[in-house]
């Protein structure tokens, strides 16, 4: 496994390390990375030797990958000192979990002594401190949210220079299930609807975070800023989702409108990350807390006005595209 990163690829461009990037938002960043111009690299530990057809993949596409692991703080000092940008997409089973790795990072960031010009945490959902000041987000979500509330913290009180990415629901985990986190894939006859028109939620392609993402890191405007992607296209409520399927399959639906109750008690009720997904949905979609304006003077910032040209994939677009491949499975 390769350890070092060179930089004499022939332009100027920061050099980018994505760590998680064999996952499926750190593939959209190094892809997105590349596209840009940037030299870029990716951090595996040597447990990922079982993903190597992936890791020729990402070095065949003009990657390179080096060794380390986020719990080896050495090997994250060293990787850190061969880039200029770090972006984090790596996972978590849990709040403790979540925060360690993240802290781990920022601790060898700070190590690192300068050399990481710009972190990007893992995040890519809600404003998590818009969150952290409502009650109505429940737990798990709570605890998950506050312990990204205190790893921001502890970037802005180690003087890390940062962009926090909101970018809030995927349109590859939401839309497939039109909202329902409980259901394999797209309803046949029955749809379970969450909240009502009135409480909208945002969804955005995963490669348009991260594309947005990568541009952000050179802009001096997304520097120590929290970055919004609200595309008004991509702006709705599930039980308009719903209906906008029915009127692409031309097939109309037996809808189940879940009351509050019952999904605090599925909340309740299920596992991990279940439990986590459902306490989202109901911060999002019954209690509303995810959909703020945007706050400049704590130092928000709106993608699709930094970056008005960027073409974002629209509800319909992906609606279109699983219909597409529905109608395909059908005939095949």
């Amino acid at each position: 496994m390769e350890s070092s990163f060179s930089s004499s690829l022939g332009n100027n461009s920061s050099r980018i390390l994505v760590i998680g990037g064999t996952g499926m938002m750190g593939q959209h960043l190094v892809k997105a990375s590349l596209a840009a111009g940037h030299p870029t690299a990716v951090l595996v530990r040597p447990a990922s030797s079982s993903k190597l057809e992936l890791l020729e993949t990402i070095k065949a596409s003009g990657a390179t990958v080096i060794g380390g692991d986020i719990y080896d703080h050495e090997s994250l000092v060293a990787a850190f000192h061969q880039v200029d940008v770090v972006i984090s997409a790596v996972g978590h089973h849990g709040p403790h979990d979540l925060e360690d790795g993240q802290l781990r990072i920022v601790a060898a960031i700070k190590e690192a002594g300068g050399s990481v010009k710009r972190f990007v945490p893992s995040e890519y959902g809600c404003d998590v401190e818009q969150a952290a000041r409502s009650a109505a987000v429940l737990e798990p979500a709570r605890s998950i949210v506050l312990a990204k509330v205190r790893v921001r913290q502890a970037i802005r009180a180690a003087g890390i220079p940062h962009t926090f990415v909101c970018s809030y629901w995927a349109h590859g985990f939401v839309l497939p299930r039109l909202g329902d986190p409980h259901a394999d894939g797209l309803p046949a006859t029955r749809a379970t609807v969450f909240g009502d028109d009135a409480t909208r939620a945002i969804f955005v392609h995963e490669a348009d975070m991260a594309a947005v993402t990568v541009r952000a890191v050179d802009d001096p405007r997304a520097l120590d800023k929290t970055l919004y992607l609200r595309p008004p296209a991509n702006t709705c409520s599930l039980a308009h989702l719903v209906r906008l399927w029915e009127d692409k399959t031309g097939r109309a639906l037996d809808k189940y409108y879940m009351p509050d109750e019952e999904l605090v008690n599925r909340i309740r009720d299920s596992p991990l990350p279940l439990n986590f997904q459902l306490a989202m949905v109901h911060a999002t979609v019954v209690a509303g807390v995810c959909d703020q304006t945007v706050d400049a003077e704590a130092g928000g910032v709106e993608a699709t006005e930094l970056y008005p040209d960027v073409n974002y994939v629209t509800v319909h677009d992906y609606l279109d595209g699983l219909k597409e491949s529905l109608t395909r499975n059908v005939n095949s």
